[in-house]
């Protein structure tokens, strides 16, 4: 069978995507150009049909990098893709553009991480191209149930926090408009632990570009945002996305509040399953697993598949970010008490 590469258009595209039992949010046609709104990160469509213009496969890849040395820093980030026709063809198609991507990903990123969720063939396949495993942890919530269910899984000390919030605390859902606001919230929070997040352009494109598919919601107290939750949408799944806080107001409980305004809104409005969006690896600590596990989930497992293109500039390129994370810690300056890291790291 004769495959090719080719360039399907939005419509064409998100409709192969939404008929894949594999999909997620992070594979539709959108969610490329979102991507490349930002300066230090960009995303890229690679499809796959037949002769007959048939669409087998298909995949988007986002590629970032820091603002610094984006030659030494730059990865590509995979999200259970490629997705495929299940048909023997669509398994072909799926390894020729495996094949492919590796040949052109080698100029643009350092290494490829990918993640595969319960998709024997893909890991096969990642595999026999010469990626390593990695096992990773998730949490998911299941949303198929009424509200107060969802609500008495949750951890007791959650539940008393959800509780003194909603004296404080009004919990809205906004949009666009409050992107601003809402971002130097979460610069605040990732600052904190030394992570960089998108250009506030990315979000924008978001909201313009999927509409439908992202859900903004604050935590307003005496009429100040005090900290805020994205939620992306992809047919009956919702997918944390981001959320910060202001560190002057923990005292109030708003992540524990906006978790939960998340998952009643879920239940709500016929969501049946509300993705975490990652736990760490197995046998390492991670505080934020421990502020996720408190609601309730199902620790689930995944595989993460990661290819070293260029070894040397990779091995470089650590390097020299080490230093600037060395750097970056002794010029940060702990709250009293906790370490203002690990406080973050628990509230996010």
């Amino acid at each position: 069978m004769g495959l090719k590469l080719i360039s399907p258009g939005k419509e064409k595209w998100n409709e192969f995507v939404d008929s894949n039992t594999h999909s997620t949010v992070f594979q539709k046609y959108e969610m490329a150009d979102a991507y490349s709104s930002a300066g230090n990160r960009s995303g890229i469509r690679l499809a796959v049909s037949n002769e007959e213009e048939k669409l087998l496969a298909c995949m988007l890849v986002k590629i970032e990098s820091k603002k610094f040395l984006k030659s030494l820093t730059s990865i590509a980030i995979i999200e259970n893709a490629p997705l495929y026709e299940d048909s023997e063809h669509g398994r072909e198609a799926a390894e020729f553009i495996i094949k492919h991507y590796d040949k052109y990903i080698r100029r643009k990123a350092l290494y490829s991480s990918a993640k595969v969720d319960n998709d024997s063939f893909l890991e096969g396949l990642y595999e026999s191209e010469g990626y390593s495993r990695t096992a990773t942890l998730n949490f998911e919530i299941s949303l198929d149930k009424d509200p107060d269910a969802v609500f008495m899984a949750i951890h007791k000390s959650r539940r008393k926090n959800i509780k003194k919030a909603a004296k404080n605390l009004e919990i809205i859902e906004s949009g666009r408009s409050s992107l601003p606001g809402f971002y130097k919230l979460i610069k605040e929070t990732y600052d904190k632990v030394g992570v960089l997040i998108p250009d506030i352009s990315f979000f924008n494109a978001v909201f313009d570009l999927m509409p439908e598919n992202a859900k903004l919601f604050l935590a307003m107290h005496e009429g100040k945002c005090i900290a805020g939750r994205i939620i992306l949408l992809h047919k009956k799944k919702m997918f944390d996305f981001y959320a910060g806080a202001s560190s002057d107001h923990l005292n109030l409980f708003p992540n524990d509040a906006l978790v939960w305004h998340v998952l009643e809104y879920g239940c709500k409005n016929g969501y049946e399953i509300f993705d975490f969006q990652g736990a760490g690896v197995p046998g390492e600590e991670y505080g934020v697993r421990e502020f996720k596990k408190r609601f309730g989930g199902k620790l689930v497992n995944s595989s993460c598949f990661k290819k070293i293109h260029r070894p040397l500039m990779a091995s470089l390129g650590a390097k020299l970010f080490s230093a600037y994370r060395k750097a970056f810690e002794q010029g940060s300056k702990p709250s009293s008490g906790e370490s203002a890291n690990e406080q973050t790291k628990k509230e996010i």
